[in-house]
C-alpha cells in the first residue's frame, strides 16, 4: 500500500501545472492578438495540448494511483509520477519567467 502523501503531491503538482499554462494561454493570446505571428499561434496550440493533458491526467489520476497500489511491483511508478511531475513544472514556470519579460 502506497502512501498518500505522493498521490497527493502528484495531484498538487499537475493542478500547479495546469494554472501556469493557463497564465501561459493568457500570455499568448495577448501576444497574438497584437502580433499576428504564427509563431505565437504555434505557441497557443502547444500549452493548449499541454493543458488538455494535463486536465484529463488530472481527472483520471485517482483511478491511475488506484491501479498502481493494487500491483504488486509497482513500488516505483508514484515516484517517477512525481518526478515527471515536478520536471515539467520547472520547465512551464522557466518558460513563464521567459514569456512573462
Amino acid at each position: 500500500m502506497m502512501t498518500p502523501l505522493i498521490p497527493t503531491l502528484v495531484m498538487a503538482i499537475e493542478l500547479l501545472n495546469i494554472i501556469l499554462l493557463l497564465l501561459l494561454l493568457y500570455i499568448y493570446i495577448g501576444a497574438y492578438r497584437k502580433v499576428k505571428s504564427e509563431f505565437t499561434m504555434g505557441l497557443i496550440f502547444f500549452v493548449s495540448a499541454f493543458l488538455i493533458k494535463s486536465l484529463v491526467l488530472l481527472g483520471t489520476m485517482r483511478m491511475i494511483f488506484h491501479f498502481l497500489d493494487r500491483m504488486a511491483d509497482s513500488h516505483g511508478s508514484p515516484f517517477f509520477l512525481l518526478l515527471v511531475n515536478l520536471i515539467e513544472c520547472l520547465g512551464l514556470i522557466m518558460l513563464l519567467k521567459i514569456s512573462w519579460e
